[in-house]
């Protein structure tokens, strides 16, 4: 049998067991109502899966569009789709670092080539202080071009005359 049947059968037993207060084949009065603590246990475990399944579907999903906006539109592609994002999300968003960056800088430094590079920079300690160095700044430089926006709002004070 497969490694897929063999799931299905797993999780068939999974359900029969989990479905055993509305099956109940030992003896008792077939209309017997489940206790709350059964409906309870019941509900979290179908939230929970839920949950799952909505989240792989997600991720599965933007997968395959951004491959395939990629495969189509390459590079440009990507960056409309990033500035579309943005519109959508009423964000400003802006590449921090590409690997080409980190292989110039491996490359120079090191005389070394890692492929990996970029998924190496994401776990960095140094990325994470990167991080928050941006969001500290994020709230200082918000108020600073907020008010620079509400400066360039107001009419023009009248120009003084002198003689």
């Amino acid at each position: 049998m497969s490694k897929s049947g063999d799931a299905d059968n797993q999780q068939s037993g999974d359900d029969e067991e989990f479905f055993d207060f509305i099956n109940s084949t030992d003896g008792s009065d077939d209309d017997r109502q489940p206790t709350r603590e059964e409906l309870t246990v019941w509900l979290s475990e179908f939230m929970g899966k839920s949950q799952e399944a909505e989240g792989m579907y997600r991720q599965n999903f933007c997968s395959m569009v951004v491959d395939r906006l990629w495969g189509e539109f390459g590079v440009e592609g990507m960056c409309e789709l990033m500035m579309a994002i943005d519109r959508r999300a009423g964000w400003i968003s802006d590449i921090i670092i590409e690997d080409a960056d980190l292989h110039d800088s491996l490359f120079v430094g090191y005389g070394i080539f890692d492929n990996d590079a970029i998924y190496k920079a994401r776990m960095s300690n140094q990325l994470t202080e990167l991080n928050k160095k941006i969001w500290r700044l994020r709230k200082k430089y918000a108020k600073l071009i907020s008010e620079e926006i509400y400066l360039k709002t107001l009419p023009a004070a009248p120009e003084r005359k002198t003689d």
